[in-house]
């Protein structure tokens, strides 16, 4: 049963298989809903055999959602989850596109608590109208979360990710609940949002990590994670050094969330990592490193994709779930 206005489309999901399945290494970048799921196709190279996640909501007899779609996201709502993703072809620079789009975002999602934001932006390293592609829409991003929250709207940010994608096509999307989040920040690094201006005009939007109880289990969402100590990279073309570097971030915000002192303890939690290169021929060796610090039961998808900072070869994003 579905029912249709000039606004939205409305589909009810008896099944509690349903959420946001992404499939990266795809020709074209496109979005839609199906009777219980929400369908991206993202055309970032998958550099290994793993090529798709899935981020499920909770749906039963009692926790009934419904796929929608409205300000061009397709959403998915149950009544303590909501998620949803948007594609949108993209002229730059990006800024005023990106503003709306968020403000877009923010409006939906104003009764919710959001915990976790991916951004995959067009040419992110490209400069139009002499500004980084990067720092256009970091700018827009900025100007929507002050117009929607104020000038402290940096409390309400939560874990994000902004890497490339390579066609001129923007994708967002999202994961929001109903109960409280706890957003945290790396004590060796400068938060992002105050990072200086030499960043550009606006500092990015988004907290280094972000801690959920959903359903009575913990859920940390990492940021992507890169090799920066207070704001300046580290290990410039040195990809060993920038996966360390990294890795030592991801442990520090780990002890931040309450995971312990190091990375989360495989009995307790499941683990699941995304891994952003910049270069393919760095693959290799950050498999091997890989390897040697990560388990066979932790979940990994390698893609090709260029980092927010032109000197930045790697990043590294996870989501922690407690079994």
């Amino acid at each position: 049963m579905f029912t249709k206005d000039t606004n939205s489309l409305q589909t009810s999901i008896p099944t509690s298989k349903s959420g946001l399945r992404i499939d990266f290494g795809q020709i074209q970048t496109n979005c839609c809903s199906t009777l219980n799921e929400i369908d991206l196709k993202v055309n970032i190279p998958v550099l290994d055999n793993k090529s798709t996640i899935f981020y499920p909501v909770n749906t039963g007899i009692r926790h009934n959602g419904i796929t929608y779609e409205s300000k061009g996201f397709h959403l998915l709502e149950t009544n303590n989850q909501f998620i949803g993703a948007l594609v949108k072809p993209i002229t730059h620079p990006m800024e005023n596109s990106v503003y709306d789009i968020y403000l877009d975002l923010l409006e939906l999602t104003q009764s919710w608590n959001l915990c976790r934001i991916w951004n995959y932006v067009p040419y992110i390293n490209d400069e139009s109208r002499d500004l980084e592609n990067y720092k256009s829409f970091v700018q827009g991003r900025s100007l929507a979360f002050e117009k929607f929250y104020g000038e402290n709207f940096e409390v309400k940010l939560p874990a994000g990710t902004g890497v490339g994608i390579f066609e001129d096509t923007y994708v967002i999307y999202f994961i929001a609940i109903k109960e409280n989040v706890l957003n945290v920040e790396n004590p060796q690094q400068v938060s992002a949002f105050f990072y200086p201006r030499q960043y550009g005009p606006r500092s990015p939007s988004f907290a280094r990590g972000t801690v959920i109880t959903h359903q009575g289990k913990r859920i940390g969402y990492l940021s992507g994670t890169a090799s920066i100590k207070g704001h300046q990279s580290l290990g410039k073309k040195d990809i060993v050094k920038q996966f360390y570097t990294t890795l030592d971030n991801m442990r520090i915000v780990f002890e931040q969330m309450g995971f312990g002192n190091n990375f989360p303890a495989t009995e307790l939690y499941d683990r699941h990592f995304i891994i952003y290169l910049r270069h393919l021929s760095d693959l290799p060796i950050v498999q091997q490193m890989a390897a040697e610090k990560f388990v066979s039961t932790d979940d990994i998808i390698y893609l090709h994709s260029h980092i927010c900072r032109l000197e930045l070869d790697i990043e590294i994003e996870s989501i922690i779930t407690e079994k």
